[in-house]
Order: structure tokens, then sequence, then C-alpha cells
């Protein structure tokens, strides 16, 4: 981003706004917007009042509701979560104070297109709604993509991927944590250390009081507060009052600014443009760095794990609708705002995200201080609650129950859950205490993660793909690739800008280099390495039903015999769910963009329109989608929780399992049980297994199968 960066030039304000002239950044080092107090309040005090909601959340739960919360209720949610709960989630992971600011800082730099590209990303999410329904078609017990990988690929893939999980997880908390870091200590002046312990801390108080649904259900509150927000900026912005406040008047200033400060790269230095090289550069890079983000990070298999089946994957759609409004309409409103009032922002307060703390001010002074602190706070907390329920499944599943206490109960993993997310909230101040010690920026944490683990992007994607994927390719691949795109990045940065420092490195094209060669070179090794010294025998997908155990008997698996959680159905969507991610693909990453290049070097005002009215459309349907759906679908566990406050009574039995449901077979669509599950596979069996020939339901399995809808997709 450094050499794309405008600075101050201490000129008189282009459109008059006096309180400007001369200066050369927006942020006074010595005075602050907000008084410190304003900062401790926000922090200590959301802090307390969300550990309390988690509180009374589970007390409800289990009074009122009859719910018992054990290790499975507190890592995957009873594995009962509803779509529109699990897109809140989605996008609260997703959403982090980083990505706020970063998505406004880009269109500040790069012009309009940047809002195309930056929601185009949203394609990641969407296709781990694909990768979500595989997930309960192949593995509906897991806990953790580690468990996936143990199954698949032994001790060595475990350790191997086991070590890219972990360090994706520190490094995405210390994104999440320093973004708000950062733009707390600009604006109250809080000091940097105390809130690199008491952000993480914080998020602590209520992700071990409540464990995942409890994290979901304030998720669903923080993601409201950043909606209502965003709604506040949208309006103000082009249909306000004040300096701004008309779509034809943002046009007419932008058209001015493109001579006055041109874009590198952009058509005629426009900032209403298409034609961005920079901004075509930062989507290929988004896309890269979301899909390692996603595959390598446990929260977002979480989420998946927590849902039944079907509303997993319509969770994953709504959380990439809600994502794409947010990170279409905040760069339109603010990032465009920045440059059509020509703000002075210095590099290094463009390059640190204060170009939306700077607008906000600019519109509403402390207010508008109170609102971004507020918004940023809410998304680190609730995707922070995430990473640290992300982690402690890792550490309690993949550590402690894979190499230190195999047979360990359910009550003690629910401890040794606990005990994880106050262990990661410790490491996690520490390192962020490091990192702000140390002045590294969390942009360049992100980089330096995606370039070393998108090796690993396409082996995790095989793991529930590809059954004749190897451990010895999966490995040597993520290992291969990972190297191969830390000397691509060293390289170009040093060809293009001399050397290769912190500042050269996060410009696009290393970023393009290292992240490109370090994906695909994984790729082309662990296919290479598959095929050339394939295993044996293909991986018998039953041994993942065989291997994976629930830690508490008789916990649901979502998997039922007849209706949309069933194992038919579940097999029959898939197909519909691939067609979809590969249209959502096309229309984002081909035509939409390909669409918008006729518009031409600077748009005209019907076209920008146009643009702003979808934005105002995407951000206002989304905000009713996240307020009302979760509502809605929860309304009939709400009337018995309602029904049982009123005559202040526990339900007599907590919800019991369904033994129908306790079993799911990838080639077994009629909801069967399998015989002789309590022993593992002698090999793999050449014919698909569908639970017993000589019975009706063995007969129709097999009948099923033979109409090619389970069979596993060609690669």
């Amino acid at each position: 981003m450094g050499e794309y960066t405008r600075t101050g030039d201490g000129v008189p304000n282009l459109f008059g706004l006096t309180q400007f002239d001369g200066k050369t950044q927006f942020f006074d080092g010595d005075t602050y917007a907000l008084p410190q107090v304003a900062g401790w309040v926000i922090v200590c005090g959301f802090g307390v009042f969300f550990a309390c909601i988690a509180l009374i959340l589970v007390w409800i739960d289990v009074k009122f509701a009859g719910h018992n919360y054990n290790s499975e209720q507190f890592n995957t949610a009873g594995r009962s979560v509803k779509a529109g709960l699990i897109g809140v989630d989605i996008v609260s992971h997703f959403t982090w104070a980083s990505i706020l600011l970063s998505c406004v800082t880009l269109t500040y730099l790069n012009g309009v297109s940047n809002s195309m590209w930056f929601a185009n990303q949203g394609l990641n999410t969407f296709l781990f709604a694909m990768m979500s329904l595989e997930l309960k078609h192949r593995a509906p017990k897991a806990h953790t993509f580690l468990e996936i990988i143990q199954c698949r690929w032994g001790t060595t893939g475990h350790l191997v991927f086991g070590f890219i999980a972990f360090m994706t997880n520190f490094i995405v908390t210390i994104m999440m944590v320093m973004g708000a870091v950062v733009i707390t200590n600009v604006l109250t002046g809080v000091n940097s250390y105390a809130l690199s312990i008491l952000i993480p801390m914080g998020v602590v108080l209520y992700a071990v009081s409540g464990g995942l649904k409890a994290t979901f259900t304030t998720s669903y509150i923080h993601t409201v507060i950043i909606f209502v927000v965003l709604c506040v900026f949208m309006f103000k912005t082009y249909c306000g009052s004040g300096e701004l406040g008309s779509i034809s008047k943002v046009h007419e200033r932008l058209v001015l600014m493109g001579p006055y400060k041109p874009i590198p790269g952009n058509r005629a230095g426009s900032y209403l443009t298409a034609f961005s090289l920079q901004g075509f550069y930062s989507n290929i890079n988004g896309i890269i760095i979301g899909l390692v983000q996603i595959f390598a990070d446990q929260s977002y298999w979480q989420s998946a794990v927590a849902a039944s089946p079907i509303h997993a994957v319509k969770g994953y759609v709504v959380g990439t609708y809600l994502y794409f409004a947010i990170v279409f309409s905040l760069p339109i409103c603010m990032g465009l705002a920045a440059v059509a009032m020509d703000l002075p922002l210095s590099g290094s307060e463009a390059s640190n995200g204060l170009v939306l703390p700077a607008v906000a001010i600019t519109y509403f002074g402390q207010t508008g201080a109170v609102l971004v602190v507020i918004i940023c706070f809410m998304a680190v907390t609730s995707s922070g609650a995430g990473e640290g329920l992300a982690c402690t499944s890792l550490f309690t599943y993949d550590v402690y129950r894979r190499y230190i206490k195999p047979k360990a109960s359910g009550k003690e993993l629910l401890l040794v859950s606990r005990l994880g997310v106050v262990g990661w909230g410790l490491l996690a101040s520490a390192l962020c205490c490091m990192c702000t010690g140390a002045y590294i920026s969390y942009n360049f944490m992100g980089d330096v993660l995606s370039v070393t683990a998108a090796g690993a992007v396409f082996p995790i994607f095989f793991s529930l793909l590809w059954n004749g994927c190897t451990c010895l390719g999966a490995t040597i691949g993520t290992i291969t690739g990972g190297c191969c795109g830390i000397i691509a990045w060293l390289v170009t940065a040093k060809k293009m800008y001399v050397a290769p420092t912190v500042l050269s490195l996060q410009n696009n094209e290393p970023m393009l280099a290292g992240c490109c060669i370090s994906m695909f070179m994984g790729l082309i090794v662990c296919v290479i390495l598959s095929k050339l010294f394939p295993a044996k025998e293909k991986f018998d997908w039953r041994l993942f039903d065989h291997d994976i155990h629930l830690a508490d008997k008789g916990e649901r698996l979502g998997i039922t015999q007849e209706g949309i959680d069933s194992a038919a159905y579940i097999a029959k969507m898939r197909k519909y769910v691939w067609a979809a991610t590969a249209v959502f693909f096309v229309t984002t990453q081909f035509v939409w963009p390909l669409l918008s290049l006729p518009a031409g070097a600077v748009w005209s005002l019907h076209y920008f329109t146009l643009w702003v009215v979808i934005a105002f459309f995407l951000l206002i349907s989304a905000t009713l989608i996240a307020i009302i759906l979760p509502i809605w679908e929860a309304r009939g566990i709400l009337t018995v929780i309602c029904k049982h406050m009123f005559t202040w009574t526990t339900p007599k039995e907590a919800l019991k399992y369904d033994g129908t449901e306790y079993s799911h077979h990838p080639d077994l669509v009629d909801g069967g049980r399998l015989p002789n599950l309590d022993r593992k596979p002698s090999k793999p069996m050449s014919k698909p297994y569908v639970g017993g020939d000589d019975t009706a339901h063995g007969q129709a399995a097999v009948a099923q199968f033979k109409s090619d809808d389970l069979r596993q997709p060609k690669l």
C-alpha cells in the first residue's frame, strides 16, 4: 500500500474547508478526538456488559429451554444453529476492525472500483458454503478440521496442518485486536499496551461464560450495531445536510479530484473508473488472503459444525450477502467522502486505516469518533470470541484428547475448553503487546500469514473432496508452496522496490507474486506427488464416521431420517451448491467487472447514481435480514422460553438425543443405521457400502447410489 499512499500537501483545501488549509495530516498527535475516559468506558464497560449478557443467555437456555451445557454444547452449540444466526456469525468473523478500516482506505487510494473488488471477495464465504455441506456429508461428527486431517493423513499431516491452524488463529487474532488498538489509541489516547491486554481479556469474559452459542447470540447484537452505524454513515454522505449530502455533489467533486490528485494505474488517474490496475491486484490478493483465512482458520469451520446441514449452507450464503453489503457500501460512502472533501491524510495515517475515523469526525465531531470506536470494538469482540473458541476447540480435541488424554470425559473436555479460552486470551494479549512494542503493522502480519500458509489451501480443500490425495502430497505441497511463496515475495520486492522492506513487501505486486506462487505451487506439488506415489488404496470415507468420536454420548448430529436435514436431501443438494458456487464465481469475477468497463474512464452521473443506489439497496436489505431473520427463525424456541418464563418452570426433560440421528454415512441416503461401525473397516471397499444388501433400506440405498447423486465429484 505504501507506494500509492497520497499525503497531505499543505496547500489550501480544494473545496473550501478552511480548517484543513495547510495541514499535512488529519490527526494531531498531541490532542485526541475523545477524552481518555471514553476509551476506558467503551473497552472495559462493553466487555463486562457482554459477559453478563452471555451468562444470562446460558442461564435462560438451561432454565427455560432445558438444554444441557456440556463440552459438545460449549464447542458446537449443539449443531442446531439456524441460517440467520450462522450468517450473522459469519459476517462477524469476516468484518474485523482491520477489514472495516482497510476497505475504506483502499477505496480512498484506488477509487470507486475497489468497492466492487473488495465485495467480490465474498466469493470466499460463498465457496465455504459448499465446503460446509461437504463437511456435513462426509464427517458430521467432526469438531475441527484437524480431526479430518488426522483421519486422512495421520500424525504427520496432523502436526503440519496443526502448526498452520494455530499460526493462522493467532495471526488473525493479532490483526483483529491491533486494528481496534490503533483506532482506540488514536481517538482516545488510551495506552496501546493496556488496550492490547484488555481487548482480548474482555472477549474471554463472555466466551468462557457462554461458549459457542452465547458467542453466536452476542455476535448478533454486535452485527446489528455495526449495520445501524453504517446506515447512519451512508445516509449522511448522500442524503444528509452538511458538506456533501447528495450524489451529484460527491460525483462532481470526484471528477475534479482526478486531475488534481490522480491515482497511479487508473485510467486518466480517475476515481470514477473500473479501469484500476491496483484495484485488480487488490482483488486477487484479497481472494487468496481470504481463502487462507477461511480454510486454515478453525473459526469458520466452527460455524459449519454448529449448524444443522442445510442451515450451514444457507447460513454461509446469508453471511456472504451481509458481508457483500458491508464492504461494498461502506467504502462508497466513507472512502469516496474522504476524497470528495480533500481530507489531509498523511501516508502513515492512511496505511494505519485512519480514513474512516477522519471522515466520521468531519461529519459528526466527537459523536463520529464514538461511533467508529464502537463499531471497531464490536467487530473485534465478536470475531475475537470466535477465534478464541476456535483455538480452544483445536487445543481440546486435537491436542488434549488426541495426545494427552484420548479417553477424556465430556466434563473434562468442558473444563479444558474453558481453561483454553483463558489461555488463548493471555497468549493473544502477550503477542499483541509484542507487536505494539516492535511497531509491527497488523497489515504486514496478515501478509506474512497469506504468503506462508497459502500452500495449504488446496490440500485442505482436498481433504474432503479427493480421496486420492496422499499425506506425502498434502504435507510436502503445503511446505513447498509456503517456501516458494516467500522467495517470490522477497525477490519481487527487491526487483521492483530496490529492497524488501516492510513497506515494499506490502505493495500489491510483491504480494501478488508471493500469494499466487505459494497457493498454486502447493496445488501442483500436492497433485503430482499424490499421482506419482499413490496410496495402496484410496481413502475410505467411512473412516470419518469410525475414527471421529463425539465427546458426550447422545449428542445430536443434526442428521435426520427425512426432510431437509436427511442424508438423501444433503446428497441431492450438493450438486446444486456446486453449481451455485460456479455461477457466483463467474458473475463476481468476470461478468460484473466486464459490465463496468464500458462506463469509461470517468463515470457519468447516471452511472455513478446507479452504483450508489445499488449500495443503498444492499445495505438496507442486509440490515433488515441481519435484524429480522435470526429472530424469525428462533421464534419456536423463543415461544417455549417465554412460556416457561411466564410460568417460571423448567422443562421436565432436556432435549433428548434421537437415536436415528447418531450416525451418518456418505453413501447411505435413506437415513438407516450402519451396522458394525464399532469396528474399523479392515480395508477400503472397492464398491460403495450401503448398509446391507438384504434389507429394504439397503436396496433403496443401492438404487439411489446408481442415480449418481452421491458419487464423489471428479477432480
